[in-house]
């Protein structure tokens, strides 16, 4: 599906757009979220917030608040009302989360205005993104088997490689912890059914969901298949462990309207995509080491495909090995990683990259003073040699004030696809790869604020601004009627992110969080594209019942910044009551049927040469209804 897109909006010509907003159904929105949101401060205890455990940033565990890289963090409580990761990442500060449509559409996550490439996506800290299209696609993760998912905005080469440029998103799933077995069934809008059963001990957890939708549009059906098992073993030398996930899809593939006036509508009425991922690990750990093997298959085909039937089929190992021990009062932390990544496309051919690497870091603890410092040696198979260090700082300037300040470079090696791509006989124009490409590279920066306004409640303030050079490209010359991919992009990116977190009870919490930002190409000094200025959400978790309100800004749609996206605000509701051993849920997403889109791509008009603008449209108000039983 992404890969579809990408060809099909390649000679895109955008007419111009007019912005839609919805100013009473905002202001309503709004002010009830705030009035919960106060009222709920009234009536919480106090619980320090600050000590929140986070992992992701220096690959061990620490308080939230004492590390120099700001986190978000979404948890068991607040995952409960989405169905997949991309879902659940649309109201993380400094996240812009681009979908083609609803269920089973192609979803990616962009950082601070970077690329979904330069994005890198762990399970339980290690990498899965895609050798051959560089990205994953966060709409093909459910939920179910995930106890947090935890955001760093930053760049993280130091410590994880390649595609760590904009920062990381770390799944992290559930484990094994008392006996409980649930069964649960949902029902909602446009046919859509889950049925989901969770089988737990204190040392085994395995769980199967199965999702299905007709979609609100032809050929936008969807049905998919979700296995995770994790069994863990303790010996005296550490807990061994295992874990598996089989994802399977079948999927239509609608592409745009054929008309604005019916935007359910199919331009590629008949078109399929399967999809069938597997991820899996196995390994021994204990609170100062880990070894771990990994595999991830990722197998996507599409029936028809521009030119014909498409295969796209990646196969990653690895072999991962940390250990942390203190050395005259600090804390070190080293590692070692190997790993081996295959790709087998239509397009791209049969081809195996391979990547070692080395990392050390340390952390030195003086009074108010926290400074860490990392370095990471990678030597990718075509990117060459790469060494990133980095550099956190944090200050408590008093006992409620915390400053942060870090810095640190980052790479991203080039894709089997951007490597390799050959595609003489594509209808929209050839399209080539070239295997001489550079990593991309960048340079960042960030400053910060966290104030503790009270034992539960916080806000946070961060800058940050990073340069990237050797952008990868694809670049159509008119001349020849050919894409040719290329480093020849140099981005500047900066911004900043407010975010005001208050902890309601035990498992509630009412945010606000605001995004500034800008992504400039600095050779032709236009945005770049899907870049929205200003995003905001406000919301409310209580128990399990939210009032979620989420806005995003207008967004150029092409290099040459002639049109627009107009900006939306949605609106989404989820009521959970508890009876006894049953849980009934009730949600409404889209309140207020906004009308929007997060894409745009090319139609065809039928018998011409012309290409046209449409938009990807996205759900309007839907509704669900299911019930949740433990026995």
């Amino acid at each position: 599906m992404y890969t579809k897109s990408k060809v099909k909006s390649q000679k895109s010509k955008v007419p111009g757009q007019k912005s839609i907003i919805c100013p009473n159904r905002f202001f309503l929105a709004f002010i009830f979220s705030f009035f919960i949101f106060h009222f709920s401060f009234a009536l919480d205890a106090p619980h320090f917030y600050g000590n929140e455990v986070v992992v992701t940033a220096s690959r061990l565990p620490e308080p939230r608040g004492a590390s120099p890289w700001d986190t978000a963090v979404i948890d068991s409580t607040a995952l409960k009302n989405y169905k997949t990761v991309g879902d659940a990442l649309r109201t993380v500060a400094g996240a812009d989360v681009i979908s083609y449509g609803s269920l089973g559409s192609l979803t990616s996550v962009r950082l601070r205005g970077a690329n979904s490439s330069q994005v890198l996506i762990l399970v339980d800290g290690r990498r899965i993104n895609s050798p051959t299209l560089g990205m994953f696609d966060t709409g093909d993760l459910l939920v179910d088997n995930i106890e947090r998912i935890e955001v760093v905005r930053a760049p993280l080469s130091a410590v994880y490689g390649s595609d760590a440029i904009s920062g990381v998103i770390n799944i992290i799933t559930k484990s094994p912890k008392e006996a409980v077995t649930s069964v649960s069934a949902q029902t909602g809008s446009f046919a859509t059914t889950q049925y989901k059963l969770s089988v737990a001990g204190d040392q085994y957890l395995f769980s199967f969901d199965e999702l299905r939708s007709a979609g609100f549009r032809a050929n936008g059906d969807y049905l998919a298949d979700n296995f995770y098992g994790k069994v863990v073993q303790p010996t005296p030398l550490g807990e061994l462990f295992a874990d598996y996930s089989l994802y399977g899809a079948q999927k239509g593939v609608p592409g745009v309207p054929t008309s604005e006036a019916d935007p359910t509508s199919a331009s590629q009425p008949t078109d399929r995509q399967a999809d069938r991922n597997m991820l899996s690990s196995v390994g021994i750990k204990s609170d100062s080491y880990q070894l771990r093997a990994y595999q991830n298959s990722l197998d996507e085909k599409m029936d028809p495909f521009a030119s014909g039937v498409s295969t796209n089929e990646a196969l990653e190992n690895g072999l991962e090995w940390n250990q942390t021990f203190a050395l005259f009062g600090n804390k070190i932390l080293y590692g070692l990683e190997t790993r081996s990544d295959r790709g087998q496309t239509s397009l791209s051919g049969d081809h195996t990259i391979t990547n070692h690497a080395v990392f050390v870091q340390d952390e030195v603890r003086l009074g108010p003073t926290s400074l860490i410092v990392s370095v990471r040696s990678d030597r990718h198979s075509t990117a060459g040699n790469s060494i990133n260090p980095r550099a956190g700082l944090t200050f408590q300037l008093s006992d409620s004030l915390l400053f942060r300040a870090s810095a640190g470079s980052a790479f991203r090696a080039p894709t089997l696809n951007e490597l390799y791509w050959n595609d003489p006989n594509n209808p929209y124009g050839a399209m080539f790869g070239d295997p001489n490409l550079k990593p991309e590279k960048s340079v960042s920066y960030d400053l910060g604020l966290e104030k503790q306004l009270s034992d539960n409640t916080t806000a946070r303030l961060n800058y940050f601004n990073s340069n990237v050079t050797d952008m990868i490209l694809w670049n159509y010359n008119f001349t020849t009627g050919q894409t040719q991919v290329e480093n020849i992009g140099q981005v500047a990116n900066h911004g900043a992110e407010f975010e005001l977190e208050r902890k309601i009870g035990e498992n509630g919490k009412g945010f606000i969080n605001y995004t500034y930002q800008t992504a400039v190409n600095q050779l032709t000094n236009k945005t770049i594209p899907y870049t929205p200025a200003n995003k905001y959400s406000v919301g409310v978790v209580s128990g399990k019942t939210s009032l979620v309100v989420r806005s995003v800004g207008e967004r150029y749609i092409d290099a040459g910044n002639l049109n627009k996206l107009p900006a939306y605000t949605v609106v989404d509701f989820n009521y959970v009551k508890s009876m006894g051993s049953c849980e009934l849920n009730f949600a409404v997403n889209n309140l207020f049927d906004e009308k929007y889109s997060e894409i745009v791509g090319s139609y065809h008009i039928p018998g011409t040469f012309i290409y046209e603008s449409r938009n990807y449209p996205m759900p309007g108000r839907s509704y669900s209804l299911g019930l949740t039983w433990s026995l």
